[in-house]
């Protein structure tokens, strides 16, 4: 007998399956035919088949799905508390088939909404549409599942607008206590040189999918600021400036005033400056230019102080002339510094940063994938037991970033291939969420995004239920 299959709620709404039902799987529709996949035989074969089965009645995938006769229908009552998981008493199956549930959640506001998701054989970790049944209970309400087939899992959580999830969150919440989806080297999604690309979409597609955290490393260039990764330019087809790059965030920000955006600027590459001069003009030929979208303040904000606005987050030394603003106190938040290839540090300015990032062999991949989970765990449990004692947490940073420059093996994306999947597991079936005390802090990666899948950002954005209004 297969093991059965286990549901996780990980929104902050009781939910019920009420119906499961399967039928045979649609045939797979024809992947194009590209340079990835052009040894792929099953592939080349399908995409012929389907060439020769069409006509002008031929029925598409989508239709054959939709008239199937079913062959298999029950009604179930699986009840599941908030920010728990259970047994769902029957098996998920291996594929043969596709499992269709049918499930009920009540809302904040009392009303139920109805749902179903179809469970097709792919990929591991894959997202799965959850599709309203009666409009999703009048709330607007949105929901995606995680389906991890290896392990028998679906987990089920609530996925706010992305682009103004921020909107649902009290203004009194801290910086601190959220979790926040963040990019590594955030606008080098462009072709460029080797080991040096470590996104796959651009900055807008990025906060547009949730991301509120950007890491940008730059350098002067004459007169202008431009971006770098290292000693090296983040596009082979000409400067990228950080003036291009703040706009984007300006307009995304006066388009969605509920939302704010941590800037992580650093001082890379080659330049004349000190990082004192680039401090200086950071302060006043880039952010006072526009001081009504900047929070510039030493201390950690809570939401009513910043929305709307890019927080600074300084990861460069301050001119003396700048360590007496806000009364001493400095300008931006403090992360001048933190020890490097650290599993596990916290700063002054009680930023708690895991930052291991000298993955020397593949195999040392493991290892920093292990420090990726232990942050996460430590970020929820030092979260909750902040709250409870009435006490501002540190800001937490789990950077899922690591490279070696010296072997392809260990350029980022290859990296990311196998960080990401563990790392999206891991919250959808490990992470701990008693209590809706869920917090990940900010989660910084590489190539989200490929093939639209951004599950990994919303899982993240999902661990903030437990701080709904």
């Amino acid at each position: 007998m297969p093991p059965n299959l286990t549901i996780r709620n990980l929104t902050s709404m009781p939910l019920k399956i009420t119906h499961t039902s399967r039928y045979p799987p649609p045939r797979r529709a024809p992947e194009p035919i590209t340079g990835r996949n052009l040894t792929d035989i099953s592939n080349l074969a399908n995409n012929l088949g389907t060439f020769l089965r069409r006509s002008p009645i031929s029925v598409s995938s989508a239709q054959l799905a939709k008239n199937a006769k079913l062959f298999e229908e029950t009604d179930v009552a699986v009840e599941i508390a908030v920010y728990t998981g259970r047994d769902a008493g029957f098996a998920l199956g291996d594929g043969a088939a596709v499992l269709r549930l049918d499930f009920e959640v009540v809302e904040h506001n009392g009303a139920v909404g109805k749902f179903r998701v179809e469970l097709v054989h792919a990929e591991e970790g894959a997202e799965m549409n959850v599709v309203p049944l009666n409009g999703g209970g009048g709330g607007g309400i949105s929901l995606a599942c995680i389906l991890h087939r290896k392990r028998n899992h679906l987990a089920l959580l609530s996925t706010a607008e992305m682009k103004a999830w921020m909107g649902k969150l009290k203004d009194s919440t801290h910086l601190g206590e959220l979790s926040i989806p963040g990019t590594h080297n955030s606008p080098t999604y462009h072709l460029a040189l080797p080991s040096v690309r470590c996104q796959e979409v651009s900055v807008r597609e990025q906060l547009e999918n949730g991301v509120r955290f950007l890491d940008v490393r730059a350098q002067p260039d004459g007169k202008e600021i431009v971006l770098v990764h290292g000693a090296f330019p983040i596009a082979l087809s000409g400067k990228k400036t950080l003036k291009d790059l703040l706009k984007e965030c300006y307009d995304f920000l006066q388009a969605h005033k509920s939302e704010t955006i941590i800037v992580s600027l650093k001082r890379e590459g080659h330049g004349k400056w000190d990082e004192g001069e680039f401090s200086k003009v950071i302060k006043t030929q880039v952010i006072e230019r526009n001081i009504d979208m900047w929070y510039v303040e030493p201390e950690m904000p809570r939401l009513e102080k910043c929305r709307g606005k890019c927080i600074l987050f300084r990861r460069y030394h301050l001119d003396d002339s700048l360590k007496s603003e806000h009364g001493g106190k400095g300008y931006g938040i403090n992360a001048e510094a933190w020890d490097y290839n650290t599993p596990n540090y916290t700063t002054p300015s009680n930023i708690c940063v895991q930052d291991f990032c000298e993955v020397l062999e593949t195999q040392n991949i493991d290892k920093k994938i292990g420090y990726v989970k232990d942050h996460l765990e430590r970020s929820c449990t030092q979260i909750a037991a902040a709250g409870k004692e009435g006490k501002e947490p540190p800001l937490f940073i789990n950077f899922l970033s690591a490279s070696n420059f010296w072997k392809v093996g260990t350029w980022p994306e290859k990296v990311a291939a196998k960080i990401n999947p563990a790392i999206c597991e891991h919250l959808a079936v490990d992470h701990r969420v008693e209590g809706g005390n869920a917090g990940t802090g900010v989660v910084i990666t590489d190539f989200v995004g490929e093939d639209r899948n951004f599950a990994l950002f919303k899982l993240v954005v999902g661990m903030n239920g437990g701080l709904l209004v």
